[in-house]
């Protein structure tokens, strides 16, 4: 059974104002839920941060995880942890804990509810260069996000997609048949990606979550 696959366009994303810049929803999960509403139950999105100090908008009952794609910032938490993530890194927390943010930078976000969990894998390919992704076994969604550059990716058993900076290619597949994906860098500059995996960890057998990544 193959998964079913679906890309969204720069243009299709949402953009909207949080108080310490902007964010774009790339995909939620269902499909008909809302983030205002907080009915979701997994969310990807990548925002802005333009106000050098800035507080995360509070989510209880998700956790989230948390990846720098473009400067640098510093973490202050409720209970005096602070993270410095420069890109490429990342970092996990509770959504209901006070975070403040200080810095300018533009990050990517995985906010998770209750039974779900999942992982994100930060990617730079030169021109030419390519990589085969092979997601978890247990994993039924799997998304390919393009921030920068332009990449070709062919699933398995599927059709090659192009993508540019700010699209968003999705695969889904409840049966958990999620092959390979094989992602080439295109164009003259290099490309950057993020890779994210989310699976329902009640019905999962395996608890990890790591996707692995060969050079060809």
């Amino acid at each position: 059974m193959s998964a079913d696959i679906q890309v969204t366009r720069r243009s299709q994303h949402r953009t909207s104002a949080w108080s310490g810049g902007e964010t774009t929803e790339l995909a939620i999960f269902p499909p008909n839920s809302n983030y205002a509403a907080r009915n979701f139950e997994w969310r990807v999105s990548s925002a802005t941060v333009t106000s050098e100090t800035s507080e995360f908008t509070r989510l209880p009952g998700y956790s989230r995880r948390l990846l720098v794609l473009a400067g640098e910032l510093r973490l202050q938490s409720a209970d005096n942890h602070e993270t410095i993530l420069h890109p490429g890194e990342q970092c996990s927390f509770r959504g209901g804990m006070p975070i403040t943010s200080y810095g300018l930078a533009t990050d990517f976000n995985l906010m998770l509810g209750p039974g779900w969990e999942g992982s994100l894998t930060h990617v730079i390919l030169a021109p030419g260069e390519s990589r085969t992704w092979h997601p978890a076994d247990t994993a039924q969604h799997a998304l390919i996000y393009c921030r920068q550059g332009q990449v070709s990716i062919t699933p398995a058993n599927a059709r090659a997609q192009n993508l540019d900076a700010g699209d968003l290619m999705w695969a889904i597949s409840d049966a958990r048949c999620l092959e390979s994906f094989d992602i080439v860098g295109e164009g003259k500059g290099q490309s950057t990606l993020v890779l994210v995996t989310v699976a329902d960890a009640q019905k999962s057998p395996d608890k990890s979550f790591l996707a692995t990544l060969m050079t060809i």
